[in-house]
């Protein structure tokens, strides 16, 4: 018995040791290294800063379409000529080279708008990209920030157990001393022992959970930095509601509702862009050449050419009209379907608004109710224990109030859990999550 209580405190004692000397990693250095290594986020980057760059009026077609050309060809030929008044010409190893360059410009100046609307889109659909770049960081953020709460979570739960196992250790030391003077039967050394391997048990699944919660806050954040235990310290902006006075708040702001507000100035864009396709499309062309030729052969020994040539051409759409009133049918309907998504979504968030803020009151006062016992369980339980040493109660009495007091501080750190889980999806919500956390990217 007493080598397993050896034991066993070596084991507390290394691992307390082991945590006190590590350094806490906070919660913003976790957003930080999170955000930094989220695959997710590189590659909304990367697609946004690709859009942002493909948002030019080149693009768009607004600008000319400049090309330059040349050609070189050398021939030699046998020639065999024969000729109305009966002249018969014939020649051996004719030889032929002609070179010709040229650069040309083609200019659409006029195709119903439709380059004003398409360079629009290309912009709405840049600024689409970093909002949808911002909902993703939104959510990685709330992703990491639950992590770390119940890697937090657990932290507490084992001080809680750790203190409680050393005040059985205590009891046990005690316990033995009474046994071996005779004036404790050994029932109740063994009672206690057993009640310790129990409360034992539960802090090593603990200590288990605890550790997978931080191997996951490692993967998380790309494995950039070993973590060993978690600061405490709570955010105080997280413990409240926010707009807890509003019926129903102001969700405009909100990054979903931004990104789908977005979406549809893009759609709208896109439709004008279809419709400007009714209209004719004036191109202005223009060319300039220089060409040369020699041939050893005929009349004509040597030929060049060169100057520019300007021409307008006219394109009207008429047998493909059927095509483009299915892509503005296409395009209406899209726009529709936007229209209602958002009012889903503005349903959707006002529903989880009202559910969130009943949530978190009564949290509150199941808060409140679970610090009050556990300040009350926290007497009893060394009011009972003093009497158990002191033989004024029984065994029974001092393990009811050790229970109790385990169970009180352990309902305080969920309650605390959930509470902090509440305000962050709601904050989440509303795109503030990263602000009350202090984060800036």
């Amino acid at each position: 018995m007493r080598l397993l209580q050896f034991l066993v405190c070596c084991c507390l004692a290394a691992f307390l040791t082991l945590v006190g000397n590590a350094q806490a990693i906070s919660l913003p250095e976790i957003l930080k290294l999170g955000i930094e290594n989220n695959l997710s986020i590189q590659s909304l980057s990367l697609e946004q800063k690709n859009l942002d760059k493909k948002a030019t009026w080149l693009s768009a077609g607004a600008l000319p379409d400049i090309a330059l050309r040349s050609d070189l060809n050398q021939s030699s030929s046998n020639l065999r000529q024969s000729f109305a008044n009966g002249l018969e010409v014939e020649q051996n190893g004719v030889s032929s080279r002609g070179i010709s360059a040229g650069a040309d410009l083609q200019w659409v100046v006029f195709d119903g708008l439709g380059m004003f609307f398409r360079f629009k889109t290309l912009k709405q659909e840049s600024k689409t990209k970093a909002i949808q770049l911002q909902v993703e960081i939104e959510q990685q953020i709330l992703t990491l920030a639950n992590s770390f709460f119940k890697a937090r979570n657990l932290q507490q739960k084992m001080k809680i157990f750790n203190a409680l196992l050393k005040s059985q250790e205590n009891q046990i030391n005690l316990a033995q001393k009474k046994v071996e003077a005779g004036i404790l039967p050994r029932q109740t050394l063994l009672q206690l022992s057993i009640e310790y391997n129990k409360n034992k048990m539960l802090w090593i699944d603990i200590q288990d959970q605890f550790k997978q919660s931080l191997i996951e806050l490692e993967e998380k954040i790309g494995f950039s930095t070993p973590i060993s235990e978690v600061d405490s310290l709570i955010p105080p902006a997280l413990l409240e509601f926010p707009n807890a006075s509003e019926k129903l708040p102001d969700y405009s702001s909100a990054p979903q509702v931004l990104e789908l507000k977005s979406q549809a100035e893009a759609l709208k864009f896109n439709l004008q862009s279809t419709k400007s396709r009714r209209y004719p499309t004036l191109t202005l062309n223009s060319t300039f050449q220089f060409a040369q030729s020699d041939n050893s052969a005929g009349f004509s020994l040597y030929n060049q050419s060169f100057g520019p040539s300007v021409g307008i051409g006219f394109r009207m759409p008429l047998l493909g009209r059927s095509q483009i009133q299915n892509a503005l049918r296409d395009a209406s309907v899209s726009l529709s379907l936007n229209n209602l998504a958002q009012q889903n979504l503005n349903r959707l968030l006002n529903l989880n608004h009202q559910l969130a803020k009943q949530r978190f009151f009564s949290l509150q006062l199941q808060f409140e109710l679970a610090t009050s016992n556990q300040q009350l369980s926290q007497e009893n339980m060394t009011l009972t224990e003093s009497a158990f040493e002191q033989g004024r109660l029984s065994l029974e009495a001092m393990l009811m109030a050790q229970q109790s007091w385990l169970q009180s501080q352990i309902n305080l750190e969920d309650i605390r859990k959930r509470i902090l889980e509440t305000v962050m999806e709601e904050n989440n919500r509303l795109g503030s999550l990263s602000k009350k956390l202090s984060w800036e990217q």
